[in-house]
């Protein structure tokens, strides 16, 4: 059996401040898109891991301590054979790792027919890593403490559209919170969104300024669209926000089409069928720009 491995959205992200545990206190609004990876998985006579781009058919890969967890909490032993494809860049702040370590949680679970109830994967999920959670919700989530403490969010707006901007040079996710200074901390506000802010941006183009310059540039080649344009996560995907209903006017739609087209973006659509996405697997984006960064890791 195949499974389709989404990526995310971070729509916003704010930073309130370090925790004794090393981690940040965080809000974030996450949105399931439906770019994704491709995991499989089969009984073998040892544990192997096929992939696409070798460096990440390592034992530092997230789907190891998805498994190991699941062996420690079942008792099942039998080695299996995981074969990954993926299509998420590496360091773009979309999630791949992420989503591919509660791929596998679910995975296990159907292939081994243990049948563990969806909270107890997202419960085991935590463990691995702070946005793995999230791959068991909804698909959009408002997530606090350091991510992985979730609020569904009932109130998805459809009426907004997203284009994403891919990167080849990656960004490490520690080097990015080790990097914040105090003064790049919000303030806590009683607002209901902080759609188009994210706190990570202050830290990661103080050292990659051609984010911070790739940023200004797509800003104002969207502004007249009602837009807004934000980085995913720690980086180093942008991506730009704009209304659905501007495409209700034809000569509109045509210029967002040419616009899309001439940057290089690539349109995503959102994801909100709980946990179907990994049964169901959705045709992933065929821009050829996404397969260019495939080919080149």
């Amino acid at each position: 059996m195949k499974y389709f491995s989404p990526a995310k959205l971070n729509l916003f992200l704010k930073i309130w401040g370090e925790r004794p545990d090393n981690f940040h206190e965080l809000i974030t609004l996450y949105q399931a898109i439906d770019l994704g990876d491709f995991l499989s998985l089969e009984n073998s006579t040892e544990d192997c891991l096929f992939c696409n781009i070798s460096e990440l058919a390592s034992s530092r890969n997230l789907i190891w301590k998805s498994l190991s967890i699941f062996r420690r909490e079942t008792q099942i032993i039998q080695p299996v054979k995981w074969r990954l494809h993926k299509q998420i860049p590496i360091g773009s702040g979309l999630g791949g790792g992420s989503s591919n370590a509660a791929t596998a949680l679910y995975a296990l679970n159907e292939y081994f027919e243990t049948h563990l109830p969806l909270i107890t994967l997202q419960h085991w999920a935590e463990e691995i890593g702070s946005d793995v959670p999230f791959f068991f919700s909804s698909g959009c989530a408002l997530g606090k403490g350091r991510g992985e403490k979730l609020v569904s969010y009932c109130q998805p707006n459809p009426k907004h559209k997203y284009v994403i901007y891919l990167n080849s040079k990656g960004v490490s996710t520690p080097e990015a919170y080790k990097k914040l200074l105090p003064t790049d901390f919000s303030k806590r506000k009683n607002k209901q969104t902080f759609y188009g802010e994210n706190d990570l941006e202050k830290s990661v183009f103080r050292f990659r300024k051609d984010l911070r310059n790739k940023k200004l540039m797509l800003e104002r080649i969207w502004s007249p669209y009602h837009s807004y344009v934000l980085m995913s996560g720690s980086g180093a995907t942008l991506f730009v926000c704009y209304p659905e209903q501007l495409e209700e006017d034809d000569q509109i739609a045509t210029d967002i089409r040419i616009r899309i087209k001439q940057t290089q973006g690539v349109p995503v659509n959102c994801l909100y069928r709980q946990n179907l996405w990994y049964i169901k697997p959705f045709l992933t984006c065929k821009n050829k720009q996404l397969k260019n960064f495939v080919q080149q890791k």
